[in-house]
C-alpha cells in the first residue's frame, strides 16, 4: 500500500495536528542587525619603481563597516569578505588583491569564498553595540608578470548572525 495515495479518514486528525502545532510552537524573537559600509570603492595610486621593489602598493583609503543591533538581545555577528570577480583582468590573479583588518598586521589574499574578517558577540544597547572596524587593501606587484593597464574587481562584505 503506497503511503502517498493513502487518505486518513476523519477531520479529527487534522484538528489534532493543528492543535499540536499551536501548542508547541514558540514565537521567535527576531535578532535584526544592520551592516553599514563606507568607502566601498577602493583605488590604488599608479605604482612607482619603489612600489615594485617593495612588491606591493597600498590603497589610498580603507573600507569601514559598522554593525548595529536593531532588535532582540544577544547574538553572534560575523563579518566576511570575498571577491565576486575571478581575476583582476588580463593575467593578474585575484589573489594579488590582499586585505587586512586595521587592528591586525597580517595580510590575506582575497578569494572567491567567504573569509571571516571578524566575529563578535553583541548584546543590544550594551556589549559591542554598535561595533566597527576598517579593512585595508593592497595590490601585489611583479615586474615580470604585471602587464601595463587598469585592473579591477568587485568584492562583497557579508554579515551573518547566530543566536546563542
Amino acid at each position: 500500500m503506497a503511503t502517498v495515495g493513502r487518505k486518513i479518514s476523519g477531520g479529527s486528525t487534522s484538528a489534532a495536528l493543528l492543535l499540536a502545532m499551536a501548542l508547541f510552537t514558540h514565537p521567535l524573537s527576531a535578532q535584526k542587525s544592520s551592516l553599514a559600509v563606507t568607502g566601498g570603492t577602493i583605488t590604488f595610486p599608479a605604482p612607482t619603481a619603489a612600489d615594485y621593489i617593495a612588491g606591493f602598493v597600498n590603497s589610498t583609503t580603507g573600507v569601514t563597516f559598522t554593525i548595529d543591533a536593531q532588535t532582540g538581545s544577544s547574538r553572534t555577528t560575523t563579518v566576511s569578505i570575498r571577491s565576486t570577480s575571478a581575476s583582476l583582468g588580463g593575467t593578474k590573479v585575484i589573489g594579488d588583491l590582499q586585505w587586512r583588518r586595521s587592528d591586525l598586521a597580517t595580510w590575506n589574499s582575497i578569494t572567491l569564498t567567504d573569509a571571516q574578517i571578524e566575529q563578535r558577540i553583541v548584546v543590544r544597547n550594551a556589549s559591542n553595540d554598535p561595533w566597527s572596524n576598517t579593512i585595508f587593501f593592497r595590490m601585489i606587484l611583479n615586474w615580470t608578470t604585471d602587464a601595463p593597464g587598469t585592473y579591477s574587481a568587485s568584492y562583497q562584505i557579508t554579515l551573518a548572525q547566530t543566536v546563542p
